[in-house]
């Protein structure tokens, strides 16, 4: 039997080689690279647990041994579990694809290791799901944003029904952003079947997008910061700072 939404499992991307950030992941694995003094997952961590999760899956590759160590001791309130991406250089499908065996045919909440995220958000996702169960939800963010961040997020426009009709960084017209936090049902895994195996996360959910099974929770005004570059570490320290 299906889990209740009430009680999803988070899976937690922590297994790519953060190259856009080389001069602090050479040695130290992107989950782990300091954020005012503490690890960025561990702000995904502290967010699921006052989102309400209880449960957490942890895919790692690059540089595993130092984050499983760091993680060994587990995080109050949130039970984590951990799997391999031996194939963590190529696309990001693989570490998706490592999940399933555990996640089987269970709807589940996706994030990202480098995401700063709020509790707020991760109630607002789940509540969605609730409300909906069948379907795929992404944390969408319609408030307003300065120009040099919405350039580099994906962008989301939205039809009638809440469903989302195009996705990417290059849309002429959007209503939202793409926040990086999903809840999943079985659906990704037929979308995923449909495209190369080794693909980006972005390109399996342009397959969702294009059968009309991906639907926006809005997640508007809780906060939220992706972090890909140095400049995006120190931006998200100031944002960190300011809860």
């Amino acid at each position: 039997m299906d889990r209740a939404p009430s009680h999803l499992r988070a899976v937690i991307l922590a297994a790519g080689d953060g190259g856009r950030m080389r001069g602090h992941t050479t040695a130290t694995p992107k989950p782990l690279v300091p954020l005012n003094g503490r690890p960025i997952v561990e702000y995904t961590l502290e967010a699921l647990v006052a989102g309400g999760v209880t449960e957490a899956l942890v895919v790692t590759g690059y540089r595993e041994a130092q984050v499983r160590a760091a993680l060994a001791g587990g995080h109050e309130g949130l039970s984590l579990t951990f799997v391999t991406n031996p194939r963590f250089h190529a696309g990001a499908s693989y570490s998706l694809a490592a999940a399933r065996p555990i996640v089987g045919d269970a709807p589940f909440l996706l994030v990202m290791a480098d995401h700063v995220l709020s509790a707020r958000l991760i109630e607002r996702l789940r509540g969605a799901a609730a409300a909906d169960p069948g379907r795929c939800f992404v944390a969408a963010d319609s408030g307003p944003r300065d120009d040099a961040f919405s350039d580099e997020a994906t962008k989301l426009a939205l039809g009638l029904d809440g469903s989302i009709i195009a996705i990417g960084k290059q849309l002429p017209r959007w209503d939202a952003l793409d926040a990086g936090a999903f809840v999943l049902t079985p659906a990704v895994w037929d979308a995923a079947a449909t495209v190369p195996e080794d693909c980006e996360l972005s390109v399996i959910m342009s397959e969702l997008v294009r059968r009309r099974q991906l639907f926006a929770a809005d997640v508007t005004g809780a906060s939220w910061y992706d972090i890909d570059t140095e400049e995006d570490l120190q931006a998200a320290a100031a944002v960190v700072a300011g809860r």
